[in-house]
């Protein structure tokens, strides 16, 4: 299924840099969903920051399911980084939670 190959140093920073790119862009992204969802139904700031908290509780609820599920099928390592990178992503919604709660 997947093709193991080395990869050099070069390759690998390349690709961290795009993992934190879309780890970033999602945040971003699932900030301006709650505020869209929170305009739909008129309720202002406090409902656009209530929003994005529901939307982080969510996403802390996958993070379990998706360890679980790479790790029956064998796949630890794989659970691992999943884990560490909504971690990352949750994180980084709740900062802009707190950012746009000043």
């Amino acid at each position: 299924m997947w093709k193991e190959r080395a990869m050099g140093a070069e390759e690998a920073e390349r690709l961290r840099g795009e993992v934190i790119a879309l780890e970033t862009a999602l945040a971003a992204a699932f900030g301006e969903i709650a505020v869209l969802r929170a305009a739909v139904t008129g309720g202002g700031t406090a409902a656009a920051l209530r929003a994005m908290e529901e939307m982080a509780a969510q996403l802390e609820g996958t993070v379990l399911r998706g360890v679980v599920g790479a790790e029956q099928v064998g796949r630890e390592a794989a659970a691992a980084g999943f884990e560490q990178r909504m971690e990352l992503i949750i994180h980084a919604l709740r900062n802009a939670i707190a950012f746009r709660g000043v």
